[in-house]
């Protein structure tokens, strides 16, 4: 569990860590006023959505000032070099931008800007998520001896927070799909695997100045292709080496049984190697009444593949083209973080995905019983 607690914490979403490609020849520009809390001669570092920077700027007489083009808007963030933790993200759209930086961090305010008003808005409604969400990292990071019971609590608390910055997020999107905020959280932050129906309502919504973006269009293509694997479509065959090099047809083996598990792994995925106790149980108890399952791995090395399968003593058919995450399979079911499952019926037709554990254990159940 406590693994299960530091990988949620690994994917907790960080505001708007997401850019747009710049377009050439810039004609707009923004221009930031900023007041810093910091003695002259403070250096602060702009940089990308990404952490590389772009350029210094240096605090003086309590101010400082910067600009740059603006033709395509950009999620950017000024930082404090002589304290790594304190920063102020903002976007690079047209007009003339506030930004204050305070002593403390987490304090700062940005305004001046329609997107950059409602990202305030944004940061102040998520900040005491936030906030609890680091009190939590911080006691798992310190305390190796939580028990189990603590640990669960802290997982569950954990993702009631993480589902409240997605919900006011998913909120602060549809409230601003009509300006440059909204269309970045639609881009970054909305997953379109998990909530496919509002990823098109706001998509219906957007401006239309929006809707020339490259961007948009692969949104689409991505929108288009899990149509084909939401539950109830039925898969198309594919085929993958075994372990032994041969190519094996899952279709041939999902005809086999009433019900077979596409098992999304790796050999290097703690949490996989974890839930195998589980699976073989699982797989041991209801394959006479007609279980199937094909575990598809998301290896690159054939020894560590091979190496996992007898440690674990995996006794079910393997799959795999041991290309990592850019499995030819996984990329088909848009799969994220694994383990993940895909539950069929004996024609390959999706009856669900994603659960685990007694969840799992239940439909399962219900399906064999």
């Amino acid at each position: 569990m406590m693994k299960t607690i530091r990988i949620l914490m690994a994917a907790t979403v960080l505001l708007l860590v997401a850019s747009c490609t710049p377009k050439e020849g810039p004609s707009k520009k923004y221009e930031i006023k900023g007041t810093a809390e910091f003695a002259d001669g403070s250096i602060l570092l702009l940089t990308d959505a990404e952490g590389q920077t772009l350029d210094t700027i240096v605090v003086k007489d309590g101010k400082f000032s910067y600009s740059g083009p603006s033709d395509s808007v950009r999620h950017c963030s000024i930082n404090v070099e002589s304290d790594p933790f304190n920063s102020v993200s903002f976007l690079t759209e047209e007009g003339v931008i506030s930004i204050n930086i305070a002593a403390e961090a987490g304090k700062s305010t940005i305004a001046g800007t329609e997107a950059n008003d409602a990202l305030q808005k944004l940061s102040e409604e998520t900040n005491p998520f936030y906030d609890k969400i680091h009190d939590i990292e911080r006691i798992v990071y310190s305390d190796t001896v939580l028990s189990k019971d603590s640990e669960w609590a802290l997982a569950e608390r954990y993702m009631q927070l993480y589902n409240e910055v997605n919900k006011r997020i998913q909120e602060a999107a549809e409230q601003n799909i009509g300006n440059e905020l909204g269309y970045m959280l639609l881009l970054k932050y909305i997953d379109p695997q998990e909530t496919p129906e509002l990823v098109k309502n706001l998509l219906a919504k957007l401006p239309e100045k929006f809707r020339q973006r490259q961007q948009i269009a692969d949104l689409e293509a991505v929108l288009k292709a899990g149509e084909a694997i939401e539950k109830g479509q039925t898969i198309s065959d594919f085929a993958l080496n075994t372990p032994q090099g041969e190519p094996l047809s899952v279709m041939s083996e999902v005809s086999k049984n009433k019900v077979t598990i596409l098992d999304f792994w790796a050999s290097w995925c703690g949490p996989c190697r974890n839930e195998m106790p589980f699976m073989k149980e699982l797989y041991t108890t209801y394959r006479p009444k007609g279980l199937g399952i094909v575990g598809i791995s998301l290896d690159e090395s054939a020894a560590d593949w091979n190496r996992a399968i007898t440690d674990l003593k995996i006794d079910w058919p393997q799959m795999s083209d041991l290309k990592g995450w850019e499995c030819s399979a996984a990329k088909t079911f848009q799969v994220k973080a694994i383990p993940y499952l895909i539950i069929l019926d004996n024609e390959g037709r999706i009856l669900e995905k994603g659960l685990r554990g007694e969840e799992l254990k239940q439909f399962v159940d219900g399906l064999l019983q």
